[in-house]
């Protein structure tokens, strides 16, 4: 898709689709002064990679043009404006066979903003996915950025959950809250088909429709457990992997990844929604426990929104709100 007109001297302005060797620069450094801010340390890095392939000129040609994989992962729209990229959207389909579709690094530079460019851009890449083929559309947005969820609103997106980051600073010393009732003990690999029964309980049902759980993600044979072991001792990490138990109900998981070589530890949980608000100090405390034992940084975990109760106590022991990303789904 182009639309576009000549500006006055003679220039291109307007939508076009987005070319590697010719945008690839102008759209790092788009993504980079619209988003730096908000990278975790996996953004940064993808925008670092991005930044450098960026340099590589005339082979981004060459790989566009001999590499279908290459051209789907910067396959999107650019808008342009005095021969300069000023906004940019990315569109991707979940894999090669899919229907389901995923819009990303929708930015306008904040001159341009308030234009109505970034609506133009969302609707060339709606129209891409709904062209070829394709019955749903996904993205993600912050929750604070009301500009972007009500132009995402007015074009019919609808939210499906929202992922809260939240950050604690330093580990100090916690002592361990026990719950009355339930029993937190190591995780066994074999126990997988339970975790993916908890999952499946866990994930609301609107996410599970967009990303469906699969149980080969959660089953991990001999190889698969040798690998995670080895990545641990590359990452410099430990990982613990605890659960809970309700009587004989699992109801529970907590994963702690503790690093030695300081980087930010890591924790995850899932608590059956029977039971929310009943373990969540429990694992909490747990984790900072163990993180206790290892060199002073701090700690990053990600939430989800329903999960209040353990958003409340995270809180409670001094972790912060870094940032709530909104997913949005809109059906074709």
């Amino acid at each position: 898709m182009v639309a576009g007109v000549a500006d006055k001297r003679g220039k291109f302005r307007g939508l076009r689709p987005m070319e590697p060797s010719r945008d690839l620069r102008q759209v790092a450094a788009l993504i980079e002064e619209a988003f730096a801010s908000q990278l975790d340390l996996r953004g940064q890095e993808a925008l670092r990679e991005l930044k450098t392939m960026s340099r590589l000129g005339p082979l981004l040609w060459l790989l566009d043009r001999l590499s279908p994989e290459f051209h789907e992962t910067f396959s999107g729209f650019v808008w342009v404006e005095e021969g300069r990229v000023v906004g940019n959207v990315t569109v991707n389909r979940a894999n090669w066979r899919s229907r389901k579709w995923f819009i990303s690094n929708v930015a306008v530079k904040r001159a341009y903003q308030g234009q109505g460019i970034a609506r133009k851009l969302m609707q060339a890449a709606i129209g891409m996915a709904r062209d070829r083929g394709g019955e749903s559309v996904n993205l993600q947005v912050r929750a604070d950025n009301a500009a972007a969820l009500k132009l995402y609103r007015d074009l019919g997106f609808e939210e499906l959950m929202g992922t809260t980051d939240l950050q604690l600073e330093r580990v100090g010393r916690v002592a361990f809250v026990s719950a009355e009732g339930f029993t937190l003990r190591p995780r066994d690999y074999g126990e997988w088909y339970r975790e993916y029964e908890l999952a499946r309980a866990v994930i609301p049902a609107s996410e599970q429709q967009a990303r469906p759980l699969r149980e080969e993600n959660f089953r991990k044979g001999v190889g698969d457990r040798v690998i995670d072991w080895l990545g641990d001792i590359f990452a410099g990490q430990r990982t613990y992997r605890l659960a809970v138990d309700a009587g004989n109900r699992f109801i529970a998981t907590l994963t702690v990844r503790a690093s030695w070589w300081g980087g930010k530890h890591g924790l995850e949980m899932m608590v059956h929604p029977d039971y929310r608000g009943c373990v969540e100090e429990m694992l909490v405390t747990k984790a900072l426990a163990l993180l206790g034992n290892y060199p002073g940084q701090g700690v990053a975990v990600k939430i989800s929104t329903a999960h209040q109760e353990a958003i409340e106590i995270l809180k409670r022991y001094g972790f912060v709100e870094e940032k709530t990303l909104v997913q949005m789904r809109l059906n074709l």
